[in-house]
C-alpha cells in the first residue's frame, strides 16, 4: 500500500523530525531501508533496540499513530499514476492489497481515500503472524483468492516487500522511489513510474 498505492512514504519520514527526534531517534539510511515495508511492531522493535527512547513504548506508539493520522488527513493522496493504471488492471486481474500497515491505520486511510472497494481482498498486519520479508502475507492472499504463485504478480517498493514476493514464488515488479533502484535488484522488473506496468503485464 505505502509507496505503491498511496504516496505515504515521505509522510512516514516526516515522523522522525516531527515526533521521534524529540526522544533521540535519528535513523540512518540503513534503518530506513529496513523500516520501509515493515510492521508497526518491527518498527518499534528497531526504535527501542537501537535508541532506547525515554518514553514507555505504548505511549510512543500512541503518539506515533496520532501523528500519522494527522499528517495523513492533511496530505495523503494516491501515488502518481495510480488513477491511470488502476482501471486498466482492474479490468484484467483480481487485485489484492497486501500491506504491513496496521488495520487501524488502514481504516484511517479508508476514510480519506476509499481504498477497500478498489480491491478484491485486503491483507493487513494482523492477518498473519509472520510478516515481510517472510512470504506469509502473500501466501495468505493467494490462499484466499485461490491462486497459485505462477498466476500472481507482486508490485512492491521496498526491500522487505520484494523479498516477501519472491519468497512466495511470485514474479515481482519493484517501483523505485521509496528506495534506490540498486537495492531492488532481487525483483524481476524495476520500474520508475506506475504507468510502466503496462509495458510488462
Amino acid at each position: 500500500m505505502d509507496g505503491v498505492i498511496i504516496d505515504s512514504e515521505k509522510l512516514y519520514s516526516q515522523s522522525e523530525e516531527g515526533l521521534l527526534a524529540k526522544y533521540g531517534v535519528q535513523f540512518d539510511e540503513s534503518d530506513w531501508h529496513y523500516i520501509k515495508g515493515c510492521t508497526e511492531k518491527q518498527f518499534y522493535d528497531l526504535v527501542y533496540s537501537k535508541f532506547s527512547p525515554d518514553i514507555p513504548r505504548q505511549d510512543l506508539m500512541r503518539k506515533g499513530r496520532e501523528f500519522l493520522k494527522k499528517i495523513f488527513t492533511e496530505k495523503l493522496d494516491y501515488m502518481d499514476g495510480f488513477d491511470t493504471i488502476y482501471p486498466i488492471l482492474r479490468q484484467r486481474f483480481k487485485l489484492a492489497l497486501v500491506t504491513s500497515t496496521s488495520p487501524e491505520l488502514v481504516a484511517h486511510v479508508e476514510t480519506l481515500l476509499s481504498i477497500y472497494n478498489k480491491f478484491d481482498l485486503v491483507i493487513t498486519s494482523l492477518d498473519t503472524s509472520a510478516h515481510k520479508p517472510m512470504p506469509d502475507p502473500y501466501n495468505k492472499a493467494m490462499e484466499k483468492l485461490n491462486l497459485h504463485p505462477n498466476e500472481c504478480v507482486v508490485i512492491e517498493d521496498s526491500i522487505q516487500g520484494v523479498k516477501a514476493g519472491k519468497a512466495a514464488g511470485c514474479s515481482v515488479i519493484a517501483l523505485e522511489g521509496s528506495v534506490e533502484r540498486e537495492f531492488l535488484h532481487e525483483a524481476d522488473y524495476i520500474i520508475s513510474h506506475l504507468s510502466d506496468i503496462q509495458n510488462i503485464l
